[in-house]
């Protein structure tokens, strides 16, 4: 059924919609901000049971129908999914990257769309356009399509009405309870506006899990790539690592028979099994990755850390051993998207990066991972003494993991510690700082403690809807605790509780104009995306 047949019974109230003045970009970001579920609604819905189970694809795939579109129809995106716990955002940018950068034998570049989450600045950048964020305008265009085609469709979810079932009985007292969640209706945004914008390849990054995110209704991909996993979203997806990989693995397809590849502007049918990606996992996990792409019949590639060496000599242009275990992921994702939809055939030997990717790995930008800012390039520039040595770090590590990694890219990056350099670490942890690894909190954060950090800054989020209110000051406290705990050696009078991020931001700027001549100061700012993004809209860094 085309969309103009869908909304042949009600096409005078349509009509009636889009004859109203066009969204602004502010109007788009205001409706998807109060799809938001709020903290207490969050709460009441936990209570009613698991937020993602085997209702949610069927559920996201009614709404993809709503707006006009039918699963099927997005195989013309060709479309490369990426799930994993850490790395899996920079494995799709680097992925992007190498892909358009990549020169066909016509000499146009691949017109590439990858959708990402969270954003750090700007909603927008959520979706981009050849590795930029689409412009206001558009995002503003394809958020009022969107919306407008589900409120004239609101009547098929009528049904939320007289459901009884506790999950939709209490999204029925949400103020738009025919609407999805915030992050199902930015994904159809992204679905849609890729679409319009007829990309050569679509890179998906999964938003939590897989098995059941919102980006699975997928059915037909070229390619799944699974980064490196560990213990994150524990309520939804489980508190061991094997059940983590389950839903990770989720994404792998199972997919016999036909399949239509966009190459060129012409339609070629092959045979088709959808190859999965894997960076080498724990035993638990790796075994479960294993056994699911075993069910699906799914050619498995597992990418393992020592084979890091055939990135040597390469630039990568995202910092630290952690994002060339990504680009080995990418690599591999690449090298099968093309060829598959360009019938690319490689002559460097199995193990060789194409030369045509140097290119792309070099020149990748994914801003909030391993990023420098110094005072200097933000709103305080004028602020300052113009010899102040300010800098932050800037990485949105959230898990032990990754926490770790972000250590020993930061004592990588700054060096040595000399008399005239002050470090603070400024972070926000809203998991409490609970390491849910058996190994103990003392190894995990050994690295970081040795760089002596001279301050540490806890902070909460004061524009997260999702946190509640009264909360704030008492994760505040808790993260110090914790860090005393860590390290109780620590001197007490050098902690310091921000109400907020730009509070936090603030004091390193007050910090370092009362610091002597000659004085460094470096500020790491770490514990959630969020919180990176929060740090560059006060220093009023515009979308990258």
């Amino acid at each position: 059924m085309t969309f103009a047949q869908l909304l042949s019974p009600i096409r005078l109230p349509f009509r009636r919609l889009l004859s109203t003045m066009p969204f602004t970009y502010e109007e788009a970001v205001t409706k998807i901000v109060g799809l938001q579920t709020n903290a207490a609604v969050l709460d009441a819905l936990r209570k009613a049971g698991p937020r993602m189970n085997d209702k949610s694809l069927p559920e996201m795939r009614d709404y993809l129908r709503r707006i006009g579109y039918e699963p099927k129809d997005l195989d013309c995106m060709n479309i490369i999914h990426v799930t994993g716990t850490k790395g899996k955002g920079s494995t799709c940018a680097l992925t992007q990257s190498v892909l358009h950068n990549w020169t066909s034998p016509d000499g146009k570049p691949l017109k590439t769309g990858l959708f990402t989450s969270p954003h750090l600045v700007a909603m927008r950048e959520r979706i981009r356009i050849d590795g930029a964020p689409i412009s206001e305008d558009l995002f503003a265009k394809y958020t009022e399509d969107v919306w407008n085609r589900l409120e004239a469709t609101k009547d098929q979810a009528a049904y939320l009405q007289h459901s009884q079932d506790p999950k939709k009985i209490i999204k029925n007292q949400l103020a738009n309870p025919d609407k999805p969640a915030y992050f199902r209706f930015l994904t159809l945004v992204a679905f849609h506006a890729m679409m319009q914008e007829k990309v050569d390849v679509a890179i998906l990054e999964v938003g939590v899990g897989g098995e059941y995110d919102s980006t699975n209704i997928v059915e037909n991909p070229i390619v799944c790539g699974i980064t490196a996993l560990g213990l994150d979203h524990v309520t939804v997806l489980g508190n061991t690592i094997d059940s983590i990989a389950w839903h990770k693995a989720g994404i792998i397809k199972l997919c016999f028979g036909i399949r239509h590849i966009y190459s060129f502007c012409v339609t070629l049918t092959i045979q088709h099994k959808v190859p999965a990606i894997a960076f080498n996992q724990v035993p638990e996990a790796i075994e479960v990755i294993k056994q699911r792409a075993a069910e699906k019949e799914a050619p498995l590639q597992i990418v393992y850390p020592e084979n890091v060496t055939a990135l040597d000599h390469i630039e990568i242009g995202l910092h630290g051993v952690h994002q060339r275990y990504n680009a080995l992921v990418a690599v591999e994702l690449c090298k099968i998207w093309l060829e598959k939809c360009r019938g690319v055939k490689f002559e460097e030997p199995q193990g060789v990066v194409p030369a045509s990717f140097f290119k792309g790995l070099k020149e990748v930008k994914w801003p909030g991972r391993g990023q420098v800012m110094p005072v200097q390039d933000t709103k305080y520039a004028s602020e300052v003494q113009p010899d102040t040595d300010l800098k932050w770090y800037l990485d949105g590590a959230h898990t032990a993991e990754s926490l770790q990694v972000c250590a020993e890219w930061f004592k990588d990056t700054v060096k040595e510690k000399t008399d005239t350099t002050k470090r603070v670490l400024a972070t926000q942890q809203v998991r409490k700082w609970k390491l849910p690894w058996k190994r103990s909190p003392q190894r995990r954060k050994a690295s970081a403690i040795k760089h002596r950090f001279n301050f540490f800054v806890a902070l909460t989020d004061s524009a997260n809807f999702t946190v509640a209110i009264d909360e704030k000051l008492t994760l505040q406290h808790e993260l110090a605790d914790a860090w005393l705990k860590l390290v109780p050696e620590f001197p007490q009078d050098q902690i310091h509780y921000a109400a907020s991020v730009e509070e936090a931001v603030l004091w390193s700027v007050d910090f370092s104009q009362k610091a002597g001549l000659g004085q460094k100061t470096q500020v790491l700012s770490t514990g959630s995306l969020i919180m990176v993004g929060n740090t560059l809209t006060v220093m009023d860094i515009p979308p990258q």
